[in-house]
């Protein structure tokens, strides 16, 4: 039940925040329309989520917010300049959870975000494919939605959940540039490669 009354409140701060207009007949509009999905559309399972986390939930807000400012930025930027070439493309993202409610508020937050659109969601593992409107890196959409993700376990995932993503996290910090640099050549932190003989 709690579970679902999140999908609720979530499903009427979205319809709220497309219609960019916080008043009574937006939030009541968007009540009935939360509602009618939930019957319509009712989840094979209970939401398997916890929280919200004060302080969790208002990183993850600020998160948002602040990704949700430069994303318009750089949108307002392209159609000031409409002489740079805009490429944009699809990126599958593996998510590293398989939490229904986490993937909605993941799906749904990169989908309100300007130049953002999550298109599919595969299941069993959960891949996300997401249009990027000024794509540069692959890589680094993954990790942005990963940090993403990250930041709606610490909110909203099932305490199950925290523990394999900080000692996942806390791998990948470990993991530094000159040791993956190394890694990649076969060679130790703090060796060379032999030079050629000079003749």
């Amino acid at each position: 039940m709690k579970g679902r009354v999140l999908y609720a409140a979530w499903l009427l701060v979205v319809w709220v925040a497309l219609w960019a207009d916080v008043s009574v007949a937006n939030v009541a509009s968007g009540a009935v329309v939360a509602i009618v999905l939930l019957v319509a559309f009712p989840s094979r399972r209970e939401p398997e989520l916890a929280g919200p986390r004060p302080l969790a939930t208002a990183r993850l807000v600020g998160y948002f917010v602040w990704k949700l400012v430069e994303a318009s930025a750089v949108v307002a930027w392209e159609v000031v300049t409409p002489r740079n070439r805009i490429r944009e493309g699809v990126v599958a993202v593996r998510l590293r959870n398989d939490i229904d409610g986490v993937t909605t508020i993941v799906a749904n937050a990169i989908s309100l975000v300007p130049g953002t659109l999550t298109l599919d969601v595969e299941t069993n593992p959960t891949v996300l494919y997401v249009h990027v409107l000024h794509l540069r890196d692959e890589e680094a959409v993954r990790r942005e939605v990963a940090e993403l993700e990250a930041l709606v376990l610490r909110a909203f995932g099932p305490a199950s959940a925290l523990d394999p993503l900080n000692a996942e996290l806390a791998r990948q910090a470990l993991i530094r540039p000159s040791d993956t640099s190394a890694a990649a050549t076969g060679l130790g932190p703090h060796q060379e490669e032999p030079r050629e003989p000079r003749r």
